[in-house]
């Protein structure tokens, strides 16, 4: 990653001013920061044979290209926001500290937003391991804190054998032998249903965003998006730092910008988020990637039975946890599941809690009180 020179914030300001003030400047947790810090922060190699000096040549017909990709041409609302469709759906904001793996946090967001907001369940609780992604998956492709990583190979490890929940492997920053991993991973874990290519296309960007929830968006960061601190951003002044991952959360057509979660903590952005023009630094179009769903695999704590549901069928019942929602019974046999229905029957009868052991939907285990 090339180091520049610091940046006058005096510059910069009245650079934003002749730009008309598209976005506040702030003091944040990354202009605290020495140049050399704060590049460590991004995390996504840059494109093969593109030069710098041209990144921002085509900058305009992107912007021109998806405004006129409403969201409205593939149905999609005009405008989505994850932290208010309905409910909130956003998982914490998390801080990568000094290593660049922004991909495994930009992957494991989106995972744990989709993972919500497909199940229509905002207080899941999922917090899923960037740890185990990126010290893990992502050191056996050759990834380390200086050299960063790439989404879609990132995708296809969460795809193949998936990633453990936080507390099974803790993130701090800085380069591991995968030494943290807890041994019982494989019975806490999470995995993508499958994923797809949205580079270029910011139609089905919108599109995925509004179904799903969130997808994974790299793009090029300049020095001036360092102290950013609210509005819509637009490169305005500074060079080229490099590339970095973030989750695309929302959009909005009529202001013409992209939503997203940082992984530079609450004191960066209006509280770690930031909005961002319409083809501004290659956001549509470096690499651009949605999931169709996430599979878990974990015990479900807490969880009240607010409903049971079977007909003739033995080995068609059904328990809705107050949580996670429907979930079938299959515990591998007729004589599991009738056990575990007359346990979460006693459950729902006496106001008690649960816990649900989840496998892809279905009910393999529960404990009961």
């Amino acid at each position: 990653m090339p180091i520049n020179q610091s940046m006058d914030l005096g510059l910069l300001r009245a650079a934003l001013d002749d730009a008309g003030a598209p976005w506040q400047i702030s003091y944040t947790s990354m202009t605290a920061l020495t140049e050399e810090e704060r590049v460590l922060r991004l995390g996504v190699p840059p494109t093969p044979g593109l030069d710098p000096e041209e990144l921002e040549n085509d900058k305009e017909s992107r912007a021109q290209a998806a405004r006129m990709a409403t969201a409205d041409s593939v149905g999609a609302p005009a405008a989505f926001d994850l932290r208010s469709a309905g409910a909130d759906y956003t998982t914490r904001v998390k801080d990568q500290g000094g290593c660049g793996s922004c991909v495994a946090f930009g992957v494991a967001g989106a995972m744990e937003h989709v993972a919500r907001y497909t199940r229509r369940a905002a207080g899941l609780a999922v917090d899923f391991s960037e740890a185990h992604l990126f010290y893990c998956h992502g050191r056996n492709a050759g990834a380390r804190c200086n050299t960063g990583w790439w989404p879609d190979q990132a995708y296809n490890a969460c795809r193949d054998i998936g990633i453990t929940f936080g507390d099974y492997y803790p993130y701090t920053a800085g380069d591991q032998a995968c030494s943290g991993l807890n041994a019982d991973w494989p019975n806490r874990l999470a995995r993508v249903v499958s994923w797809e290519n949205l580079n270029n296309n910011p139609a089905r960007m919108k599109e995925f965003i509004s179904t799903y929830g969130s997808i994974t968006a790299c793009l090029d960061v300049f020095q001036d998006f360092f102290s950013y601190g609210g509005g819509v951003y637009r490169h305005v002044s500074g060079g080229y730092a490099g590339g970095h991952c973030v989750v695309l959360v929302g959009y909005d057509d009529s202001a013409g910008c992209w939503i997203a979660k940082n992984s530079w903590g609450r004191g960066w952005g209006t509280g770690g988020y930031f909005k961002i023009a319409y083809g501004e630094c290659r956001i549509e179009s470096y690499q651009t990637i949605g999931a169709t769903g996430v599979r878990l695999r974990a015990w479900l704590p807490d969880q009240q039975v607010v409903s049971l549901w079977s007909n003739e069928a033995d080995g068609n019942v059904w328990t809705y946890g107050s949580v996670r929602g429907w979930l079938k019974l299959d515990g591998g046999n007729l004589v599991t599941n009738q056990a575990m229905l007359a346990e979460l029957a006693a459950s729902k009868a006496a106001n008690r809690a649960v816990g649900l052991f989840e496998d892809d939907g279905s009910v393999q285990q529960i404990y009961a009180w």
